[in-house]
């Protein structure tokens, strides 16, 4: 997903950073496919945001994408601790990014953010996906607030909550009968690409008068009224 809003990003004439805490070939090649710069940074630690912020010199257009795989954790992790690196990356690590965004974009007097959350932040959580849902529900107050924050500087800040993305990944992990079953929950009978999510989002950071908003992009799977 990340990698699609590089590409519509560059395709738009922006300059583009790609973070990365991992990954360091793959997200080095991303910037070398859109012309832009490969950053690393641990985005749960505030003095390495603070130095990755300062490097950039300022953003006009934020996307917070990170996140940890609730399909990634370890079999020796516990339940206490997968919570804190789930927390720490996926919530913390937003608020981080959006907290120096906003003081770049204050001072230019104009900014747009987006945060991805998921489908997740709605449904009922199991056991693998409760402090995700948990961490992606909490970015919605967390976007209301850099809303609230921003709106006197001309900045703003939404939500992007997509559900089944046809990401390589997912790709990988859903067998066909898995496919099959999640498609069957979706009214328009199938995954989203990542380049609809990006576009989607994109179209958002396009109007100065829409924040403090959740767009569900989902195929119809969750409606709100």
């Amino acid at each position: 997903l990340g990698e699609a809003f590089c590409h519509k990003f560059a395709e738009l004439g922006c300059r583009v950073f790609v973070n990365y805490a991992h990954g360091r070939e793959a997200a080095e090649q991303v910037a070398a496919d859109v012309g832009g710069i490969a950053l690393p940074c641990d985005i749960s630690s505030e003095e390495s945001v603070k130095a990755m912020f300062e490097k950039i010199g300022g953003v006009d257009l934020l996307v917070n994408n990170a996140r940890i795989d609730p399909y990634k954790r370890g079999a020796d992790v516990s339940d206490g601790d997968w919570w804190d690196q789930v927390m720490s990356v996926n919530l913390k690590g937003a608020y981080l990014c959006g907290k120096f965004a906003l003081e770049d974009m204050k001072k230019k007097g104009w900014g747009r953010m987006l945060h991805i959350s998921s489908i997740w932040a709605y449904q009922p959580a199991n056991e693998r996906m409760l402090s995700y849902a948990a961490a992606k529900s909490a970015m919605h107050a967390m976007s209301r607030g850099f809303a609230n924050l921003g709106a006197p500087y001309g900045i703003t800040s939404n939500v992007l909550a997509p559900g089944l993305i046809m990401t390589k990944l997912v790709s990988e992990r859903l067998t066909p009968e898995a496919f099959a079953k999640e498609k069957a929950t979706i009214p328009l009978g199938r995954g989203e690409s990542p380049a609809e999510i990006a576009e989607a989002g994109i179209n958002m950071m396009r109007s100065g008068f829409i924040t403090g908003e959740v767009l569900n992009i989902n195929g119809g799977a969750f409606m709100r009224p």
